[in-house]
C-alpha cells in the first residue's frame, strides 16, 4: 500500500476503536484524529471530513452501501428472483452478524437525522431499489417490494435488538441455532412467492417482459379515472 492508504487504513481503524469505546455519541473529527495519531486536517483532506469517512467506511463494510454483487449492472441472472432475494437476505444476514460496528452505525441511523444518515440511507435506498426493481412488476401476484420491505426489517430489527435482548418471541437473537430457524423461516416465505419467481430464470421473465413492452393499466397504487371518457 501507498503511504496514503496506509494512513486512510489507520483512520478507519480508529473510527472503528472509537465507536466500540464511546459509541456513536463518541465519534467527531477530533476524537478520531487523535486516537489515529494524524491531524484532523488529513481527516478533511482525505474524506472530506466525516460523513466522507463514515461513507468510506461502510463502502468496505455494508451490503447495500458497497456494490452488491447479485446483479451487475445492465446485466440479468440465469437465476430465479427467489433465489435472489433469499441470497440477498441471507447476506444482509452474514453482513450484520459479523460485524459490532456495523450494527452500531445502523442503530445510530434509526435514532439519528443528519447530514451524515441521510446521505447512508439515501446510497442504501438507490442501491436497494436497483436490485428490487429488477424483480418488481414480473407477477401480478405478488408485491414484491412490499413483502421484501418486511423482510428486510425483520432482519435489520432482530439483529439490531439483539444487543439488548437475548430471545425474541423465544427466538435465541445471540446463538447460530437462532439464526438459522429465522433464516428457514425466511426461505419458508419466499417460497410461497409465486411460481414463475421461484422457477424461472430472471433472465427469462425480464426477456419476456421486454418483448411484451410496457402495460396500459394503471401501476400499483394508482386507480383508474373515472370520468375519462372511453374512446
Amino acid at each position: 500500500m501507498s503511504r496514503r492508504e496506509q494512513t486512510e487504513r489507520q483512520i478507519m481503524q480508529a473510527l472503528e476503536d472509537q465507536i466500540r469505546e464511546a459509541g456513536m455519541a463518541g465519534v467527531g473529527v477530533n476524537a478520531i484524529a487523535k486516537r489515529a495519531g494524524v491531524s484532523k486536517e488529513l481527516i478533511y483532506r482525505y474524506f472530506d471530513g466525516l460523513p466522507g469517512l463514515l461513507m468510506a467506511w461502510m463502502r468496505e463494510q455494508d451490503y447495500w452501501t458497497g456494490r452488491s454483487e447479485l446483479l451487475k449492472e445492465g446485466e440479468s441472472s440465469p437465476r430465479p428472483p427467489a433465489d435472489l432475494i433469499l441470497a440477498m437476505l441471507h447476506a444482509q444476514i452474514e453482513a450484520l452478524g459479523s460485524n459490532e460496528i456495523l450494527r452500531e452505525i445502523r442503530r445510530w441511523e434509526l435514532i439519528e437525522s443528519n447530514e451524515v444518515t441521510a446521505q447512508l440511507a439515501g446510497r442504501r435506498e438507490r442501491a436497494a431499489r436497483a436490485f428490487i426493481d429488477r424483480v418488481d412488476g414480473l407477477t401480478d401476484e405478488a408485491d414484491v417490494p412490499a413483502q421484501v420491505s418486511i423482510m428486510l426489517a425483520g432482519v435489520l430489527y432482530l439483529m439490531l435488538r439483539s444487543k439488548t435482548e437475548s430471545h425474541f418471541l423465544g427466538v435465541p437473537l445471540r446463538t447460530n441455532e437462532g439464526w438459522a430457524r429465522l433464516y428457514a423461516a425466511l426461505e419458508g416465505m419466499v417460497g410461497n412467492l409465486p411460481e414463475n419467481l421461484r422457477d424461472t430464470p430472471l433472465a427469462d421473465l425480464e426477456a419476456a417482459r421486454a418483448q411484451a413492452g410496457p402495460e396500459p393499466s394503471p401501476g400499483r397504487g394508482q386507480e383508474p379515472n373515472p370520468g375519462r371518457d372511453e374512446a
